[in-house]
């Protein structure tokens, strides 16, 4: 297997001297619109622009293999293949990724873009072949910034989440209590964070503090996902999902459709590209910068770095997108203290990429 000590291609000593073109792994998901190739995201011609601003060209100096898959079974078999055909470096964009990497080596150096909510997965991306930048999610961090949404959507009682139950967000305490929720139908439930147990405390507590009901869902698949948002309560209700979502397949455009149809807000934690298919708002860290970050990270690695010369760090920017065409279809006004929170408000069809 190959592993450290490669040195840059410019050096004294290359490894394109002996035959050898290192190999880069990019493990990428959460493309919008969802099966669109990511190839094009922000995020992976960042990584390899960071790449080729020391020295490495892609083909020239470095294959990538890109490992774009949303399905979470196919991308550990996709991470083990790499692994087992020979990579030098792993470059993982999201949690579950970083865990798919980890979870195919333990001698290959990984980079890892992700967030930890509750200390999901803190322990396993702490080995000491991984490194990465790990996402303080702007919306969510904290109630100060969680209490934005009192000034953004007032009229709002409860915010409504739904995880879908292949992730490794969703632990299996949370799986088990999901699955007994059901109704005398035996349909899955919301369950609500002041009425009883969730599975994202913090999330609860979250809207304890701020005056909001944050309701949760677990979901198999897309169509029970539907039938759940057509309980919620389109005058009174938010809708609030992460970018987990976008690993079952149609669970995006039920979301999109349901919430056109019945006139509820969005927000989508941590992804503000799909602002531009519809939904409302969009607040994210700057997936772009983390692509720049990872990039550079990975040259030195090939250039004989360890990943445990780069401790992992707390990233905290944020990328903010609002779609006004969607706020007039849903009645909502917003003052210029709302406006000037968004980075970017959107009329039209933009094809403008942030992620």
């Amino acid at each position: 297997m190959r592993g450290l000590g490669i040195v840059r291609p410019d050096s004294p000593v290359s490894k394109r001297s002996n035959g050898h073109k290192p190999r880069v792994a990019i493990l990428n998901s959460y493309n919008i619109p969802p099966g669109k190739p990511g190839r094009e995201s922000k995020r992976v011609q960042n990584f390899l622009q960071a790449m080729a601003s020391r020295g490495w060209i892609e083909d020239r100096d470095f294959e990538l293999v890109l490992l774009d898959i949303e399905e979470r079974p196919a991308m550990h078999a996709a991470a083990r293949e790499v692994v087992k055909e020979g990579v030098d470096v792993m470059a993982a964009f999201g949690t579950p990724n970083g865990v798919a990497a980890a979870a195919a080596t333990s001698e290959v150096p990984i980079i890892y873009c992700g967030a930890h909510p509750e200390g999901i997965g803190h322990d396993t991306l702490g080995a000491d072949h991984i490194t990465g930048k790990i996402m303080a999610l702007p919306f969510t961090s904290s109630y100060k910034n969680f209490r934005f949404i009192r000034t953004f959507l007032p009229h709002v009682k409860s915010v409504c989440t739904a995880f879908f139950e292949d992730t490794v967000f969703v632990r299996p305490e949370m799986r088990e209590l999901h699955r007994a929720a059901r109704d005398r139908a035996g349909r899955r439930v919301w369950l609500s964070g002041n009425e009883g147990s969730v599975g994202f405390r913090t999330l609860a507590g979250l809207g304890q503090i701020v005056g909001i009901d944050y309701r949760e869902l677990v979901f198999s698949d897309a169509g029970e996902l539907d039938r759940a948002i057509q309980e919620m309560d389109p005058r009174t209700s938010a809708f609030m999902n992460y970018n987990e979502l976008l690993h079952c397949p149609g669970a995006f455009d039920i979301v999109l459709s349901r919430s056109a149809e019945m006139g509820f807000p969005t927000i989508f934690n941590n992804n503000a590209q799909a602002v531009t298919l519809g939904l409302l708002a969009g607040i994210a860290a700057d997936w772009a910068k983390l692509g720049q970050q990872a990039g550079e990270i990975a040259a030195k690695i090939l250039e004989g770095a360890h990943p445990r010369d780069f401790p992992r760090e707390i990233h905290a920017d944020q990328v903010a997108w609002i779609n006004l065409d969607t706020a007039r279809r849903l009645g909502l006004e917003f003052d210029n203290e709302v406006l000037g929170y968004f980075d970017l408000p959107i009329t039209g069809k933009v094809d403008t990429l942030c992620m």
